[in-house]
């Protein structure tokens, strides 16, 4: 209990910044505590990763798509195919952005071109972060959960990567 409290005092600031409505209070916090809940190793860096790419999404990336798919295709080259973190998650609960774990790229369940074109685009639509505030995760974090993803708009994500997961339909 000590630990989550010192996380949600450590990130809640970074929470007012990103808040729409008064009422988005009591539910931002609750995703805070869940994400601890599921991630028990992480650290307030990674809650203050999520809650900065819920505020700027993939803004932090490279824009072109040729570097773009370079970077996807290398690492989905060299990460293990686990299942230590989430095929995808919202950032948080009313979030504009998902997290979309590059193993379904390695299962061949969408197609690095699909991913590719999905994170350019959500940067155009993205706002662009001030670099001095990024942060990479906790290496905790990434020792618990090897992380790999890449951040899409939720409104790109379910228009047109999510049918592919339902679809069954495996791509090269």
């Amino acid at each position: 209990m000590k630990k989550i409290l010192f996380l949600l005092v450590s990130v809640l600031p970074l929470c007012q910044a990103c808040r729409q409505q008064q009422s988005d209070e009591p539910q931002r916090g609750d995703a805070l505590i869940s994400y601890v809940e599921r991630f028990p190793e992480c650290e307030p860096q990674d809650l203050y990763k999520m809650v900065f790419q819920d505020l700027y999404g993939p803004g932090h990336i490279i824009s072109d798509s040729a570097s773009c798919a370079g970077y996807i295709l290398h690492e989905v080259e060299t990460m293990d195919d686990c299942d230590r973190f989430p095929l995808y998650e919202y950032t948080l609960p009313d979030s504009h952005y998902v997290r979309v774990n590059l193993v379904l790229v390695k299962r061949g369940l969408i197609g690095t071109e699909e991913l590719t074109s999905a994170v350019l685009r959500s940067v155009q639509q993205g706002r662009q972060p001030d670099m001095r505030f990024h942060m990479s995760h906790s290496q905790r974090f990434k020792a618990a959960y090897d992380p790999h993803y890449r951040i899409v708009r939720r409104d790109i994500f379910e228009r047109e990567i999510m049918p592919l997961l339902h679809s069954g339909k495996a791509h090269q």
